[in-house]
């Protein structure tokens, strides 16, 4: 079951990053169809340790690019990264596996901030990326 369907028009048009966003949606969509299908002991623990590694490593990537290139705003998409760090640790710290409501609206915060930063934050970027070549 999709809860997002990938769209070109999320495209940031380097590929490495358009596939690590991918997986992204994949990792929202997973906990998307486990909520539906009934959440088991261990689901959100395990979700959330794939989200916040896989998370690190793309920001990382992101970051790494962003100072060898010179990107003029690192520093705010920087800022947006740690925002999601500690969002994404304050609910795994409150999250109730057995409270409906919180886990559909953890589900709605990672859908609405990964595309609002991937339309809008991460497109800031994306003529940089692709002048330097980034693959």
């Amino acid at each position: 079951m999709e809860f997002i369907t990938w769209r070109d028009s999320y495209s940031v048009k380097v590929p490495s990053i358009d596939d690590q966003h991918k997986k992204l949606i994949g990792l929202i969509n997973n906990l998307y169809t486990k909520f539906y299908e009934g959440l088991k002991k261990g689901d959100l623990e395990t979700i959330f340790s794939e989200l916040e590694q896989y998370a690190v490593y793309h920001f990382n990537y992101e970051e790494r690019f962003m100072k060898l290139y010179g990107f003029k705003g690192f520093k705010e998409h920087q800022k947006e990264h740690e925002s999601f760090r500690e969002k994404i640790e304050e609910y795994k710290k409150n999250l109730d596996p057995q409270n409906n409501s919180q886990i559909l609206d953890l589900v709605g915060f990672l859908k609405n901030w990964l595309l609002k930063h991937i339309m809008g934050t991460d497109r800031k970027y994306s003529d940089l990326f692709q002048k330097k070549g980034l693959k």
